[in-house]
């Protein structure tokens, strides 16, 4: 078991092994999802509130998923109100198995932060609360490239200058919609890993991460030779929320209670400062070149959610 805030003790469905039993652990799950479901760990007091969340990927340095963090962080704020729970966490998957697992419904309340996107959010089935858990932050995208290409970025200020450039992205990710719409072009992969990779090779120009994703790779990925761009910068506004299935209206109407009441007492933004505010600063946003684009994916979402947002352009 690991500990998350506040101390408490959350159940990781895999929780010490080995990356090789790991890795046999979540082909079985690749084909048996039902099955993985119905023994994900020792059975919980009668009045636990048991809540399944997504565990890191095997690659992953985080032992706990700043989501599961924030989850854990609502159920902890309304715990004198709701009473207890039990956190339960399932191996990644990938946007299309998310997309199934919630739609059927498979693991008890299960809750997952995802890419808002118009289309998603209205399906019949799921359900989402409209509160930006990264703050706005993996709006901005700083890009990894080829040394060669660090002078040609310079001086680029407009997607249109991007064009005869290749950005690499994973599949399912909503930034692949993003990065077509605006007429750019973009060649998906099935990991991060090879998406370096590619970028090292020369199959695709750019591997664009969130401010914090890449001040954690950029220290600990240098060995990929690839350069340290400073120049410029991508926004698309991105909002993560969390998901779920429709018919989990309790924990949803909870989990959304929490995250007010963490937003309102100030241990929130304690949380996003920890995960985010490091790699904004790094990323020095104010000096570089913010190339805009649309969303598309988001027109009929309410603004209301930009209440909660972050400007690290103005603020420190």
């Amino acid at each position: 078991m690991d500990k998350g805030v506040n101390g408490e003790r959350i159940n990781h469905t895999l929780p010490h092994y080995s990356v090789s039993r790991r890795v046999g652990l979540l082909l079985c799950f690749a084909f048996s999802m039902p099955a993985l479901a119905e023994n994900t760990s020792a059975a919980p007091s009668p009045s636990a509130l048991i809540v399944t969340h997504k565990l890191p990927e095997i690659t992953s340095n985080e032992r706990v998923l700043y989501e599961v963090e924030a989850l854990q962080l609502a159920l902890e704020k309304t715990r004198a109100e709701y009473g207890p729970y039990e956190l339960r966490g399932i191996p990644p998957m990938n946007r299309a198995r998310t997309i199934a697992a919630l739609h059927n419904n498979i693991y008890p309340n299960l809750i997952l932060q995802m890419s808002y996107e118009d289309d998603l959010a209205e399906q019949e089935k799921l359900a989402h609360i409209p509160f930006p858990l990264d703050r706005g932050a993996l709006s901005f995208r700083i890009c990894f490239m080829r040394d060669e290409l660090k002078t040609k970025v310079s001086n680029i200020t407009r997607s249109e200058q991007l064009k005869q450039y290749t950005f690499g992205t994973g599949i399912g990710w909503a930034d692949t919609k993003i990065l077509r719409y605006n007429h750019l072009q973009v060649i998906e992969a099935n990991s991060v890993v090879n998406l370096f990779r590619m970028t090292k090779a020369g199959r695709v120009d750019f591997f664009c991460r969130g401010p914090s994703e890449y001040h954690y790779e950029h220290q600990h990925e240098s060995s990929l030779g690839l350069t340290s761009d400073s120049q410029m910068a991508l926004y698309y506004p991105l909002p993560k929320f969390f998901f779920t299935h429709k018919d989990n209206q309790a924990v949803l109407a909870r989990i959304k209670r929490g995250l007010e009441l963490a937003y309102k007492d100030g241990s929130f933004n304690k949380l996003w400062y920890k995960r985010h505010h490091q790699g904004l600063t790094e990323a020095q946003l104010q000096k570089r070149n913010l190339v805009k684009m649309e969303n598309p994916l988001i027109k009929r979402l309410s603004r209301d959610y930009e209440t909660y947002l972050y400007d690290p352009l103005t603020e420190q």
